[in-house]
């Protein structure tokens, strides 16, 4: 029984955390201006990817304490409440992807998501790009790592509670994109098939993970698994000891590349 209401708790607290979240999504409608506006010379640049049914505002917080490292920080707002399956999604951030590595004046229409992507991004030319995604996100990076990276720009991913193994949860999300996160889904399979991108993975697993419902959890093999003393599937997200460790990810990731 005690152990029962301990998860009731914390099920009550992590989902305070997804409320905010979501009240965020309606007041942050653009991102800060020092998301692009204060950067660092030789700092990676950063792409935020949110979970399924969250906007790239939820991960405000944790884009903040990327930001004030000096780190470009980009979002993806074509990926609205990341609703897409995870190929649209991850070919909608590919797409994204060249559009901030082309200097402008070379720039053509690479097709609408591209060209919106342009309408708020500046003209520099990136050179590499690391992800930082969380629980579905990170499975849209790994896409993109396995199926969009021949030309080897992004340096890593860096995801937070993904259910790499899919989630018995999925079985209870009555929408087709939610059919992707079953363990047994043909998506799942095909990620299953490229194992030799699990190097460039990072995974930041939660203590207990109250939608990520599967015997390994968040746990990839070959992949950088880091578990962390804080419970909740959105709670996570807003952790400060998270957030250290995953800038900390970031900096070696990058010092690793230019070894």
């Amino acid at each position: 029984m005690k152990h029962t209401l301990e998860k009731i708790k914390l099920w009550v607290v992590d989902y305070t955390y997804m409320v905010r979240g979501t009240i965020g999504a309606v007041i942050y409608r653009k991102p800060p201006h020092h998301y692009l506006g204060y950067t660092i010379d030789e700092k990676v640049s950063v792409i935020l990817i949110p979970g399924i049914f969250s906007k790239w505002s939820f991960m405000k917080s944790l884009g903040d304490s990327i930001s004030r490292e000096g780190h470009p920080v980009y979002i993806v707002p074509e990926l609205g409440f990341n609703l897409h399956s995870i190929p649209q999604s991850a070919k909608t951030l590919h797409l994204f992807i060249l559009s901030i590595f082309i200097e402008k004046k070379k720039t053509k229409i690479i097709s609408e998501h591209a060209l919106k992507a342009k309408t708020f991004i500046d003209s520099q030319t990136i050179e590499k790009i690391i992800i930082v995604a969380h629980s579905k996100g990170g499975l849209i990076g790994k896409y993109l790592l396995a199926h969009h990276n021949h030309d080897k720009k992004i340096l890593g991913l860096i995801s937070i509670a993904t259910p790499f193994s899919g989630s018995a949860m999925a079985k209870l999300v009555p929408i087709e994109s939610a059919r992707e996160l079953q363990k047994d889904s043909a998506l799942l399979k095909d990620l299953g098939k490229h194992p030799e991108i699990n190097k460039l993975i990072t995974s930041i697993i939660p203590k207990y993970d109250n939608h990520v419902w599967s015997e390994n959890g968040s746990y990839l093999e070959g992949a950088k698994n880091i578990n962390v003393e804080v419970s909740g599937h959105h709670k996570i997200l807003f952790d400060k000891e998270v957030q250290n460790i995953i800038v900390e990810r970031i900096e070696q990731i990058t010092k690793e590349a230019r070894l």
